[in-house]
């Protein structure tokens, strides 16, 4: 199958086009057959080395690649949810070896959706890492509470969804994006948009915030904590070792009394709330930016446009 992949890690990035082997999918496996496949940062980490949790991808070569959309063709003895012929979007992970930027991709079935009949394959390939990123960073349990929200990068692939989700909530959302993008914030339903080239966030904000969701890693718990409100979380989806050592101080101290909180958001698996969130797409109650498509041979070139802050929610590969 062809696929693109990364021989070496480093700067700059490399990335291969060209023959794989089709992975042979485990019992609990689905064998997608691909037909877009999303673009993450992390992608673009992974292969020049500074994504914190590299070792986990298991050896080189590694094929990039965690979202995808597209057919299931084979599967696992012990697969009952999936078969043959249905259309599914699923979220790789690290830790399952990615795989995504190729023909074909083993994915667990817990980590699979079905694909609604009204959502296109770019569409949902560009869905479930932002998706699911924007809901476990701001949800706790099944729902996400209202408030008060501030989203750093509020118009890029976890931002956008972000917004949406918390205005649905009933939550005052804050946007910081810059002003070119701050229409786009007022559609997907901010209440106010603060531009980072000319505004500070502790002039700007008028109250303080329960929830400050760093999407592009420029803050820091220490940085924001007058911004936030007794019990407020700084939340942040890129790793790195401030990051780490703030959650890892305030894992315990965060939880009580009025102690404000920083937490790193890993996104997880989640078969089931991607299907929500598909569904919600589907439905038109969530909207999904795609800025650009690719042909799979031309990965490299879009993930050097992950470096632009022009980008508008996510670049999408498409495959088949």
């Amino acid at each position: 199958m062809k696929a693109v992949h990364v021989e070496r890690i480093g700067t700059p990035l490399e990335v291969l086009y060209g023959e794989r082997p089709v992975p042979v999918p485990t019992a609990r496996q689905v064998l997608i057959e691909v037909h877009a496949a999303g673009v993450n940062p992390r992608d673009r980490q992974l292969g020049e080395g500074r994504y914190a949790f590299r070792g986990l991808s298991g050896r080189l070569p590694t094929i990039l690649g965690s979202d995808v959309s597209g057919v299931v063709v084979d599967r696992g003895r012990r697969v009952t949810r999936f078969a043959p012929g249905d259309e599914v979007l699923a979220m790789q992970t690290t830790l399952g070896g990615m795989g995504g930027f190729a023909e074909y991709v083993a994915v667990h079935e817990s980590a699979v959706a079905r694909k609604p009949a009204a959502l296109g394959h770019v569409e949902a390939a560009a869905l479930p890492v932002v998706g699911l990123t924007a809901w476990q960073a701001l949800a706790r349990g099944d729902t996400i509470a209202p408030g008060r929200v501030t989203v750093l990068g509020a118009t890029g692939g976890v931002g956008h969804l972000a917004v949406q989700l918390a205005h649905r909530a009933g939550a005052t959302v804050t946007a910081v994006c810059g002003p070119d993008k701050a229409e786009l914030a007022v559609r997907l339903g901010a209440d106010a948009v603060i531009d980072h080239r000319s505004q500070r966030l502790a002039d700007a904000l008028g109250a303080p915030q329960d929830v400050l969701l760093d999407t592009v890693g420029t803050g820091s718990l220490r940085s924001v904590r007058s911004l936030l409100a007794p019990g407020g979380r700084y939340l942040t989806t890129v790793p790195g070792t401030r990051a780490v050592a703030e959650w890892a101080a305030t894992a315990v101290t965060g939880r009580i009394g009025d102690r404000r909180s920083a937490r790193l958001v890993l996104v997880l698996p989640d078969g089931p709330r991607l299907a929500a969130l598909a569904g919600a797409v589907a439905a038109g109650d969530l909207r999904i930016l795609v800025h650009d498509t690719w042909p799979l041979a031309d990965a490299g070139r879009a993930l050097a446009l992950l470096g632009d802050r022009q980008v508008r929610g996510k670049i999408v590969l498409t495959v088949r």
